[in-house]
């Protein structure tokens, strides 16, 4: 009797659906402790990645050019990191592609010191980003030369935002490009959203065999990505919890990150291409199409279907 009540339960287990069968396993890794991350943090705290059969594991690593190595490398199969670094990537022969974007311009600010009153003040100065190749190095770049600074400053990189706050504190640099104020002391110089330059913050790039062998993956991570974007933005105690654990922040002082994540990432991730083109021309590859370095079919998929849609009703809103 005992037999045959055990072979039963076993040919049970065996057609439960989903839940407590094995689920496939991916590792993401992110490429800073800043407010442009809150979608996926989100996600990974509410459990959406295993409520759509994945799961999944986050993992800090600091430069979006880092973040973009560890995955070819094979250590990752999501990187969430720099647009150029994806994009410099791929013009080196990575197999990558771009599934996703978290916001489609530069949601960034070039912070000072409050002696600084005008760009042309930071001749001679030290200016931090995170590290080369980074989001910071490349919007750094980009506001230097707008302005006819290019080789008139020093560039120093400084690690990730934590550092570039600390530097700041102390005076050893005199500004820096960050998504949130690095001192109560510091001011703003340039808004870079003012300066109407279609850019990608980061990037949600795969290897092209895995968007292909596992196409349902990737899916389940745009729709936990979609998801965690929206309980951010509609249930702000929780969002504020999130962010204070990812930033290592207490929870009163998160008010301003919380702000930016609301105001500048994008629900739905999808890439908007005059981003990828902003990149290209940076390279010198102004004239390339832009097809081959992103890969919006599945997030228009998820639209297409009413993903978003039903979503928005399961939670009430």
């Amino acid at each position: 009797m005992m037999r045959e009540f055990a072979l039963i339960f076993a040919i049970a287990l065996l057609l439960l659906p989903g839940k407590l069968a094995a689920q496939p396993k991916m590792k993401a890794a992110y490429a800073s402790i800043s407010a442009n991350f809150a979608g996926l943090w989100m996600a990974k705290e509410i459990g959406a990645f295993e409520k759509y059969g994945l799961g999944a594991e986050l993992v800090y690593i600091a430069s979006g050019s880092v973040t973009v190595q560890a995955m070819m490398g094979g250590d990752v199969q999501l990187a969430v990191g720099a647009s150029n670094a994806v994009v410099s990537a791929i013009l080196r022969g990575a197999p990558l592609v771009a599934v996703g974007s978290v916001a489609n311009r530069p949601g960034m600010v070039l912070w000072v010191q409050p002696e600084i009153t005008r760009p042309e003040q930071l001749q001679g100065k030290v200016l931090g980003i995170s590290r080369f190749g980074s989001t910071t190095h490349f919007l750094m770049n980009m506001v230097l030369e707008k302005y006819g600074l290019k080789d008139k400053v020093k560039i120093q990189p400084l690690g990730g935002v934590p550092e570039m706050e600390a530097a700041f504190g102390t005076g050893m640099i005199a500004g820096a490009i960050l998504s949130i104020r690095p001192a109560s002391k510091a001011h703003m110089l340039v808004d870079l959203p003012d300066l109407g330059i279609p850019y990608s913050m980061n990037l949600m790039a795969v290897k092209r065999d895995y968007l292909k062998s596992s196409p349902k993956a990737v899916e389940a991570i745009l729709k936990a990505y979609i998801e965690g974007m929206y309980v951010l933005k509609t249930r702000k105690e929780i969002g504020q919890r999130v962010l204070a654990k990812y930033m290592r922040r207490s929870p009163d002082s998160v008010a301003e990150p919380y702000d930016y994540a609301v105001k500048y990432l994008d629900t739905v991730p999808a890439v908007e291409p005059a981003t990828i083109h902003t990149v290209l021309n940076w390279e010198g590859k102004g004239d390339m199409a832009v097809d081959g370095f992103f890969d919006n079919a599945p997030v228009e998929r998820l639209v297409k279907d009413g993903f978003v849609e039903r979503l928005a009703k399961e939670r009430g809103k």
